[in-house]
Parts: C-alpha cells; sequence; structure tokens
C-alpha cells in the first residue's frame, strides 16, 4: 500500500510534469487567456462589412452576425440563462444554428449542440448527462416534429428547460421562436455578462456513438483556440480565403470550418445545410473556394464529379480530410484533378493532433496520417499501455494542448484518461522514425479470423485501389470454423459495371495482400450507412449480413 509520503511525491510529480506542459503549450503561443465568447465581437470589429457565412443564398457580414447574436444573447439573459447554464440544441446547418453557438459563448454559457439524427433513444441519455437549462429545436424536420418529441421525452426523464426555443415555425405552447435578427445599429453586448474564463468548459460536443452510446466531450476555449492558431498559421489562412463546410456543425470539423476559422481568419464559409456533392462542386467554382475538410465521403464527392468533368473554371484546391479511414487512392485520385488533399489525424476529443501539408510528398500525403502538430505527443502502446518502439503497431494515445477536458461520464473518463493525462484514442498505429503517424484501423475493427488477427482497414484500403470501387466498407462476421470470416461491402464508381469477386480478388493477390485477408463475402451496395459526420456504420452492415441470412428485415 502506498505511504502518505509516496502519494504526496507521485501527486507532485504529476503536478510538475502539467505545470510543465502547460507552461510549453502558452511559449508556444496555443494557450492564451483569449475567451471563444469574444472571437465574434473582435471579428465584427475588425472585419464589419467581410461577408462571414453564406448559407441558402444568405449573405451574412460580420457585423450582421455579430447583431443577431447578441439579441439571442439578450434574449437568452433575460429568459433567465446564467454562466454556466447549459444550452442544448438540436438543428441542421443554419445560421441559426451558428448564432445559438455564438450566443451561448458570449453570455458564458455553455453550449450543446447534438446531431439532428438523434431521436428519443439517444437524447434520453444525453438530456440526463446535460440536464440543460435551455433548449432549441426544429419545430419541423421532414416529416418528423422534433419539438413535439422531445416535449414529451423531457417531461419523462424530469428536464424542465427555463426556455425553449423553436427553429422554423411554431412548436406548440411553451415554445418561443429564436429572436429575428435586429436593424443594425442597436447595442447589442451592453449589460450582458462575461464569456467564461478560458479554462472552463464552454462546449460539450458528444461523440457519434457508431458502435456505442455517445459520449459528451468537455472543451475549453484554450482547446478549440488552441486548434484554429494550428490551422491558421500552417496553412496561412487569410480574409481572402473561403471555406465550403459540408460537415454537420454539430460536430468538432463543422464547428471549427464554418463558426470558429472564420471568426479568427476574417475568411467566409458557405454552409451547406446538408451534403449534397453536386452543389458542393457548383458553390466552391462560383464563390472560388480555397479550402474544405471532412471525412472521405466529402472528398470523394468532388473527386468524382471532377473526374467526369464538372467545374472547368475553378476546383477546391485544398482538402484536409480525417475523421474515418482515408485510402490512398482517393489522395491520388484527387491530385490527378487538381486537388491537393492531404490525411491528418483527429477526434472530437483532440481535434487536431496531426496535420500534413499540400507542400509534402503525394506518397506521404496519400500513405501517412500527418505529423503531430506542435506540442502534441503521440505514441503506440501495448496492451498493458506501455509504450512500443518507433515502427510498431499499438494502440495510439495522444496528449496535446487541443485535448479536452474530459467526458462529461466519469466512467468514461476512468477508461480512456489516464493519470498523466494520457488520451487512450482506441485507434491503432505506428509512429515511424521521422515522426509521422499512420492509423492502420480501430480497436473494435480488428478481425479475428483463427487467431489471426488483422486490420479492416488495410483490406479496405488495398480494395479500394481498384478502378471500379468508389468506397468499401470489411467487416468480420461469425464463421464456425474460425470464428470471424473476412466480409466486403462495396459501393462501384458512377456506371461501373460489377466485374465478380474473382476479378477484385485478383487485383488483391497482385497488391500482394495476405490471403487471410482477402474476403469470403462480398456484396454490392448502393451505399454504405454513414453518420452525418461521415464514418461507416459497420454495425449496421453486420446487422444487414445477419438479416439477409436469417430472412428477417434488416434493421437500421
Amino acid at each position: 500500500m502506498e505511504g502518505d509520503g509516496a502519494a504526496r511525491e507521485r501527486a507532485s510529480g504529476e503536478a510538475t510534469g502539467l505545470d510543465a506542459r502547460r507552461q510549453h503549450y502558452r511559449r508556444c503561443g496555443l494557450h492564451t487567456d483569449e475567451q471563444v465568447g469574444w472571437l465574434l465581437t473582435r471579428a465584427a470589429e475588425r472585419w464589419p462589412d467581410r461577408e462571414a457565412v453564406i448559407c441558402e443564398g444568405q449573405r451574412w457580414t460580420f457585423a450582421a452576425l455579430h447583431d443577431w447574436t447578441g439579441a439571442v444573447a439578450r434574449a437568452l439573459v433575460e429568459r433567465g440563462i446564467a454562466p454556466g447554464d447549459r444550452l442544448l440544441w438540436q438543428l441542421p446547418n443554419s445560421v441559426e444554428a451558428l448564432v445559438l453557438h455564438l450566443a451561448a459563448w458570449r453570455i458564458g454559457a455553455v453550449s450543446v449542440p447534438v446531431v439532428p439524427i438523434y431521436r428519443e433513444h439517444e437524447m434520453r441519455l444525453i438530456l440526463r448527462d446535460v440536464r440543460p437549462r435551455a433548449v432549441a429545436f426544429s419545430a419541423a424536420l421532414g416529416a418528423r416534429r422534433p419539438a413535439v418529441e422531445m416535449d414529451a421525452l423531457m417531461e419523462s426523464v424530469g428536464v424542465r428547460p427555463a426556455l425553449k426555443l423553436s427553429v422554423g415555425g411554431s412548436a406548440g405552447d411553451g415554445w418561443l421562436p429564436v429572436p429575428e435578427p435586429p436593424t443594425r445599429g442597436g447595442v447589442m453586448g451592453v449589460g450582458l455578462p462575461p464569456p467564461l474564463p478560458p479554462d472552463a468548459c464552454c462546449l460539450v460536443l458528444y461523440t457519434s456513438g457508431t458502435t456505442s452510446a455517445p459520449k459528451g466531450a468537455m472543451h475549453a476555449s484554450r482547446s478549440l483556440l488552441a486548434t484554429i492558431r494550428l490551422w491558421r498559421d500552417t496553412y496561412h489562412f487569410t480574409p481572402e480565403d473561403c471555406f465550403i463546410a459540408g460537415s454537420p456543425i454539430t460536430h468538432v470539423a463543422g464547428l471549427l470550418l464554418a463558426v470558429l476559422l472564420p471568426a479568427a481568419t476574417g475568411a467566409r464559409a458557405v454552409v451547406m445545410p446538408s451534403w449534397d456533392p453536386d452543389r458542393a462542386v457548383a458553390l466552391c467554382e462560383c464563390e472560388r473556394a480555397t479550402f474544405s475538410c471532412g471525412a472521405t465521403v466529402f472528398l470523394q464527392g468532388f473527386v468524382e464529379r471532377y473526374e467526369a468533368g464538372a467545374a472547368p473554371v475553378h476546383r477546391l484546391p485544398r482538402f484536409m480530410c480525417g475523421g474515418a479511414a482515408v485510402p490512398p487512392a482517393i489522395i491520388e485520385r484527387a491530385s490527378a484533378v487538381g486537388v491537393q488533399a492531404w490525411r491528418c489525424w483527429g477526434m472530437t476529443e483532440a481535434p487536431t493532433a496531426t496535420l500534413a501539408t499540400p507542400e509534402d510528398s503525394l506518397e506521404r500525403r496519400a500513405r501517412r496520417d500527418g505529423f503531430p502538430t506542435e506540442g502534441c505527443e503521440i505514441e503506440a502502446v501495448d496492451a498493458l499501455r506501455r509504450p512500443l518502439p518507433l515502427g510498431e503497431q499499438g494502440e495510439l494515445r495522444v496528449r496535446c494542448a487541443q485535448q479536452m477536458l474530459g467526458y462529461s461520464d466519469a466512467e468514461a473518463n476512468a477508461a480512456q484518461l489516464d493519470r498523466d493525462d494520457w488520451f487512450y484514442t482506441g485507434d491503432v498505429g505506428f509512429v515511424d522514425g521521422e515522426g509521422w503517424v499512420t492509423m492502420t484501423g480501430r480497436k473494435k475493427d480488428i478481425i479475428n479470423r483463427g487467431g489471426e488477427k488483422f486490420s479492416s482497414q488495410d483490406i479496405e484500403h488495398a480494395i479500394a485501389s481498384h478502378p471500379v470501387v468508389e468506397s468499401v466498407a470489411v467487416v468480420g462476421v461469425p464463421d464456425p470454423r474460425l470464428g470471424e470470416a473476412v466480409a466486403a461491402f462495396l459501393v462501384l464508381r458512377r456506371g461501373a459495371p460489377w466485374p465478380g469477386e474473382a476479378e477484385i480478388v485478383a487485383h488483391l493477390e497482385t497488391q500482394r495482400l495476405a490471403r487471410p485477408k482477402i474476403p469470403v463475402h462480398w456484396q454490392v451496395v448502393e451505399s454504405l450507412p454513414m453518420t452525418l459526420s461521415g464514418k461507416v456504420q459497420k454495425h449496421l452492415l453486420v446487422n444487414r449480413w445477419h438479416a439477409e441470412r436469417s430472412g428477417a428485415p434488416c434493421a437500421g
């Protein structure tokens, strides 16, 4: 049993290490005393008449966006929303969603965005976890009535917000509309409480929950603004830049690209209400967009249409790809049509652990997942969480300036954070002798075939290099002899015929893929089930495999 003296010594060592890292982050300029709640105010002072956001044909300057944010912030305060209170909102991409984010931060409230696809099953857990003081929901979303749905759910879990806001129409008694944009010239910020301190939680982002219940990652101004500084300084963004934001702003990539980065750089963001690759290509050409980011599905949308000859006048010049497996082939295809794309590695909990640049070689951009960002430490560890030598594959752990404060759930913290502040990502990969990181899969994506374990991502990359394959997902499915067998679900390029599995297998032989990795079950599908952020929901593919063999309807 550890004595008091030893415990104090260990605690002192941990504190010293943490203090040293914080001092390093400050020296690097990553951690400052800046508060995210003042970001839009400063942008409006510096670039009042520059366009900040374009959405569904409407154009908003920084000054106009600031005035609307101030009006919403005032309404929140008048309804009793105080610093530290939580505003939970569930909206598709829209200017109202941006304004709610920014208004919460301006008055020191905590913004809690939730993806629109979540319904009662997921929202029950989130509402109990957050206990919001204010909520905002769409009055209508297709055939759904989210505000009505949530009214009944909130009552059942004992959540009674002081303020309920509806967007896009009336939601019934007790619901108020989001305030309309004011006439320019009002002094909207007078008397409002200040934003939260830079190290206080201002944002709770729920992970996608593709295989388990969503978890709330808590971020402060320091972690969010550290990420923005890394992007700004690495890619030299200026007010002349234009971003295409197709990812949901309820996810970290969309939040950074559509909300934070424009206010930090003076650039404008074209915010798409939902992802439509044809519309994205047209907007990119019309607005002369210079940058976008997101998962592989978004880059594929651009590349496929450029390969078909779309947008001959202006094409998106730069794309940062991450958030899901990125086959080397898609980076190479992007280069062939004039898009300098690169892989990066990050997650909700640590948005930008690695970056690459357009100046890096195509081989590195296509086959590695970036170099650790300033002040970021990344290690591969074994099953006992011991560091592995460079080049050896294991679970990747990270600690960095842009890391979350922790999860809202203490049990999740215990599972993925240690006393030295390392975050255990669940991603499998290695760090090479030059410091570059390569992700090879997820711990949950390891297929165990007769005791041989290998990554599904490795197989996906090999299959995706075949010219008829647009996208692919590989999963392990039950096998009575080997425990698991390899199954592949493929989406073909537009107009490409299915050549048969024998040709794909022959192609994998030319790739020198180990034979146990070659799929024994093949299925061509119209599309892969994905979250809004572009991650394949592999558990739904496994459900589909089971359902087709049992004759039951396919869940999901």
